[in-house]
């Protein structure tokens, strides 16, 4: 049966346009079936990478509106520094002590512009019980030179709003990451760096439980010369009046000046000046003096 299969379509020929016309039908089928295959296979790979592109570029975007490059510290005796971004919005806060700790907690501040964070931050509940009349707010910018002059305008118009006892001040961006090691915001490590210019002995941790207050103060007290090496009851320069007269010694004689003097002698003088003195003498004394003012006419006694 097979071989008469065979013989029968053995005898049937096709001539050679039939053959080629045959071969483009069946070629032009294959590329209708296949090339629309291929073309969505195009498509998703390309929608892919976009997506891709898509996702990688947002974020990369949100890493840099994210990124802080400007810092805000808000320094009373609690603590707390504010990070900004590019447009000078709040991405990061930080308490750097249990005060600052607690005013934090209470408050939602990302987002914000700094300067409404600041308020916020001042006037919240919590931070009422550290602003007494002798407080000292001090509101501190670090920045890159570009951008550090409108920053600094900014705090300083929230440090005039807030009115008398609240400062501002700059600081080099970067002694943040030192301030940070020695557990310090910013801002008061900068308080106590000026401290430290007076007093090499004091220390970031002596720093960290005093208030602004108490690190300005003594910053004022070396500045006006009320401390010298170390003793803080030393008097301060500008308190002394004019140039400083010959001590007495024992003898006799006859001396004017404005000045201090200690000494025993029998003399006649006259002289401006504040002074301690002992001996016999006639003398009239005018000046102030850590004592009492006092006229003498006779003798003087221990």
């Amino acid at each position: 049966m097979t071989n008469r299969v065979q013989d029968a379509f053995s005898s049937i020929t096709a001539d050679t346009e039939l053959k080629e016309s045959t071969k483009r039908y069946l070629n032009k089928k294959y590329q209708e079936n296949i090339c629309p295959r291929r073309r969505k296979g195009l498509r998703l790979t390309v929608s892919f990478a976009c997506a891709v592109l898509l996702f990688v570029m947002g974020a990369a975007g949100y890493s840099w509106v994210q990124m802080p490059v400007s810092y805000v510290s808000i320094d009373v005796n609690p603590s707390i520094e504010l990070a900004l971004n590019r447009f000078d919005r709040v991405v990061a806060v930080t308490a750097y002590n249990p005060e600052g700790e607690e005013i934090v907690n209470g408050l939602s501040l990302k987002g914000k512009k700094y300067t409404e964070a600041i308020h916020e931050v001042v006037e919240c509940d919590g931070m009422r019980a550290y602003l007494s009349g002798s407080s000292e707010v001090v509101l501190t910018v670090a920045a890159e030179e570009s951008r550090e002059p409108q920053l600094d305008r900014g705090v300083r118009r929230c440090a005039g709003h807030m009115g008398q006892g609240c400062h501002n001040a700059c600081a080099d961006i970067s002694v943040i990451s030192q301030a940070h090691e020695c557990g310090l915001s910013f801002g008061k490590y900068n308080a106590y760096l000026k401290l430290l210019e007076y007093d090499s002995s004091i220390t970031a941790e002596d720093c960290k439980d005093m208030s602004m207050a108490q690190i300005r103060e003594l910053i004022r007290e070396y500045e006006s010369g009320s401390q010298s090496d170390g003793e803080s009851t030393a008097i301060p320069e500008n308190s002394r009046d004019g140039n400083e007269g010959s001590a007495g010694k024992d003898g006799n004689g006859n001396d004017s000046g404005n000045g201090s003097g200690c000494g025993n002698g029998n003399g006649n003088g006259n002289g401006n000046g504040s002074g301690y003195g002992n001996g016999n003498g006639n003398g009239n004394y005018g000046g102030t003096s850590p004592c009492k003012r006092r006229h003498h006419h006779g003798n003087d006694h221990d």
